[in-house]
C-alpha cells in the first residue's frame, strides 16, 4: 500500500510544481497585456508625456532611501541625503513647507500661482502698417469747413494679404558703338540659376522645399494650393525641382557631415520609413545626427542594421550618445568612440513597468528624478566647474540606485516588466554614468528623439515615401531646415540666399554656407556682394517695416 501512496505524492507534486509554473507564465502574460492596454488607452486618451505625482514618487524614494542609509552605516556607505542631493529641488512645496504638495494642489488659490496677463494682444512691430481713416458724415460735406481735427483714436486689427506670383522679367539690353559695327553687340551675362533653363526662381524654388518638408504639404497639395492661386504647376514639375534643389544641395550637407566629424558629441537615433514598392512598401529608416550646438543632419538607409551608424561616423573620435539598441555595437566595439547612455530611455521602463510593480517602480523614478535635478542646478556652470560640481553630487545618488538594483534583481519575477528596467539599467550602467566625465554631456538622448520628430510628423503626412532617391532627398532637405531652427534662421531665405549663391560658389569654401556659419558669412564682402549682384536678390521683398 504505501508504494501506490508515494506514487500519488510524487504525481501530486509535479501536478503542484506544473500549476505553479503555468501560473508564474500566466502571470507574466498578464502584466505584459496590462502594460500594453496601459499604453494604449494612454496613447488614446491620454497625455503620452511620462509624468508621475512628485508625492507619491518621494514617499516611495525616501523609504528606501532611509532603508539603504541604514543598511551602509556599518560599512560606512553614504546615502543621498538633503546635504548632498536637491532631494525636493522640482518638487512643490506645500503652504505650510511640510514636504511635497499633493498633485493639484498648484491649482488652488497659493501666492505663488503663475498669473495669466489679460487684455488685448499687442501685434509685432515689424509688421507693414496700413491706414485707413473713417471719416463721420459731418466731416465729409458741406459742414467739414467748420471742423477741427483735434486727435484720432486707433485701433488695430491683424488682416491677411494673399501670397502671390510674380512674373518676373530679366531685360538684358543690347548696346553697339556708334560708327563701329565690327565691335559687336553687349550685352549682360545671363544671371546664374539653380535650375539650368527651369522656369522658377530661387524664391519659388525656397518656397516648395519649405512647404514639402519644413510644414509637411505633398507636393499633390502645393499643386493644389497654386491651382487656386491660378498658376498650373504639374506635381510632376515640382518633383523635377525638388530633385534638383537636392541634388545641389547636397554638396553643402556633405560639407556639414565632414565638419560634424570634428564635435565633441554626436547624438544619433532613428526612426522608420515607408519606401513605395511595386507589390507592396517596403521599410526604410532616417536617421539623424545632432552634432553639439554645430549641425543636425538625417540620413537614409535601405535596412535598419549595423553598417548605417558605421558608415555615418567612420573616422569620428568622441562620444556618441544613443539608445542600447544592437544596431550600435559595432560602431562602439569598432570605431574610436565612447559610448554615452540615455537616461530618458532608462527611465521609460521602470515608467512602463508601473502598472506591474508600482511601488519599485517608484523608488527607481525617484533616483532618476534626483539625477536630472542634479543636472538642472549646474546646468548654467561653466563645464569645468559644471562636471567637478555634478560627479560630487550625482555620484552619491548613483551608488545608492546601483545598491538599490543589485538588491532588487534578485527579489523580482524574471522576465516581467520591472526585471527588464532592473536589467536595463544594471547593463548599460557604464554608458548611463558616463556624463560624470564631462560636463558638457547630456543625461539623456533627447535633442536627437526631437530632431526625428520632424520625420514623424511628416510621414503622417505624405504617408511614405516615393523611392530610395526620394528619401535621401528628404534627408539632404530636412538637414538644412533643422540646421537653420538650430542656429535661429529663417529657413526660406537661407534657402533662396543659398540657392543664388551655390551655382558660383567655390566647392572648397562651401561650408561657409552651413547654417552654423551663414551669419558670419553675410558679414563677409564677398557673399554681399555675390547676393547684390543677383537679379534674383533684386526682385526679392523689401524688409517688413512698420
Amino acid at each position: 500500500m504505501s508504494k501506490p501512496l508515494e506514487e500519488q505524492i510524487h504525481d501530486l507534486k509535479d501536478k503542484l510544481a506544473r500549476a505553479a509554473h503555468e501560473r508564474d507564465e500566466y502571470r507574466k502574460l498578464y502584466e505584459l497585456a496590462s502594460i500594453e492596454l496601459e499604453r494604449l488607452r494612454r496613447h488614446i486618451f491620454g497625455q503620452k508625456a511620462e509624468h508621475v505625482d512628485p508625492g507619491q514618487m518621494q514617499l516611495a524614494f525616501d523609504a528606501i532611501v532611509q532603508m539603504l542609509a541604514g543598511a551602509a552605516a556599518p560599512t560606512g556607505a553614504a546615502a543621498p541625503t538633503d546635504a548632498s542631493t536637491p532631494a525636493d529641488a522640482d518638487a512643490p512645496s506645500s503652504p505650510e513647507g511640510g514636504g511635497a504638495a499633493p498633485a493639484g494642489a498648484s491649482c488652488g488659490g497659493d501666492k505663488g500661482r503663475r498669473t495669466t496677463p489679460h487684455g488685448r494682444q499687442k501685434l509685432p512691430e515689424h509688421l507693414p502698417v496700413e491706414r485707413i481713416e473713417l471719416l463721420p458724415p459731418e466731416a465729409r460735406d458741406e459742414r467739414a469747413t467748420d471742423m477741427v481735427r483735434i486727435g484720432e483714436e486707433v485701433s488695430e486689427t491683424l488682416e491677411w494679404r494673399p501670397a502671390s506670383f510674380v512674373r518676373l522679367q530679366i531685360v538684358r539690353p543690347k548696346f553697339a558703338t556708334q560708327g563701329e559695327p565690327e565691335a559687336g553687340v553687349v550685352i549682360a551675362d545671363v544671371a546664374d540659376s539653380p535650375i539650368p533653363r527651369s522656369l522658377a526662381g530661387p524664391g519659388l524654388l525656397a518656397h516648395v522645399l519649405v512647404s514639402k518638408y519644413g510644414d509637411h504639404l505633398p507636393l499633390h497639395r502645393q499643386e493644389k494650393i497654386f491651382e487656386r492661386q491660378g498658376v498650373h504647376l504639374a506635381r510632376s514639375t515640382l518633383c523635377g525641382w525638388v530633385g534638383s534643389c537636392a541634388e545641389v544641395l547636397g554638396y553643402l550637407v556633405e560639407a556639414m557631415a565632414k565638419d560634424a566629424l570634428s564635435a565633441h558629441c554626436i547624438a544619433i537615433d532613428a526612426t522608420g520609413v515607408l519606401v513605395q514598392a511595386k507589390d507592396k512598401c517596403r521599410r526604410g529608416h532616417f536617421w539623424v545626427l545632432v552634432a553639439d550646438r554645430d549641425h543636425v543632419l538625417f540620413r537614409f538607409t535601405p535596412r535598419h542594421n549595423q553598417d548605417g551608424p558605421k558608415t555615418f561616423l567612420r573616422g569620428y573620435k568622441g562620444y556618441v550618445q544613443a539608445d542600447a539598441s544592437s544596431v550600435y555595437e559595432e560602431l562602439f566595439r569598432t570605431e574610436q568612440v565612447t559610448e554615452v547612455g540615455c537616461w530618458a530611455h532608462c527611465r521609460r521602463r521602470f515608467f512602463e513597468a508601473m502598472s506591474s510593480d508600482k511601488e519599485r517602480a517608484m523608488t527607481a523614478l525617484g533616483f532618476i528624478h534626483q539625477l536630472f535635478a542634479i543636472d538642472k542646478a549646474t546646468k548654467e556652470l561653466p563645464p569645468s566647474r559644471r562636471t567637478e560640481q555634478r560627479r560630487s553630487r550625482a555620484q552619491t545618488v548613483l551608488d545608492a540606485l546601483r545598491a538599490w538594483l543589485d538588491r532588487e534583481e534578485l527579489l523580482v519575477l524574471p522576465r516581467s516588466p520591472i526585471a527588464g528596467a532592473i536589467g536595463y539599467a544594471r547593463n548599460q550602467w557604464t554608458a548611463l554614468t558616463r556624463f560624470l566625465e564631462d560636463g558638457r554631456l547630456r543625461l539623456d538622448n533627447n535633442r536627437s528623439e526631437l530632431e526625428l520628430r520632424r520625420e514623424a510628423l511628416g510621414r503622417k503626412n505624405w504617408i511614405f515615401v516615393g523611392s530610395d532617391d526620394g528619401a535621401e532627398w528628404n534627408a539632404t532637405i530636412v538637414s538644412l531646415i533643422a540646421s537653420c531652427a538650430l542656429h535661429q534662421l529663417d529657413p526660406w531665405a537661407y534657402l533662396r540666399d543659398v540657392l543664388i549663391l551655390l551655382p558660383s560658389w567655390p566647392r572648397e569654401r562651401v561650408i561657409e554656407l552651413a547654417p552654423k556659419s551663414w551669419k558670419q558669412t553675410l558679414e563677409h564682402t564677398d557673399a554681399r556682394q555675390r547676393l547684390a549682384a543677383s537679379p534674383w536678390t533684386w526682385a526679392a521683398p523689401a524688409p517688413l517695416a512698420a
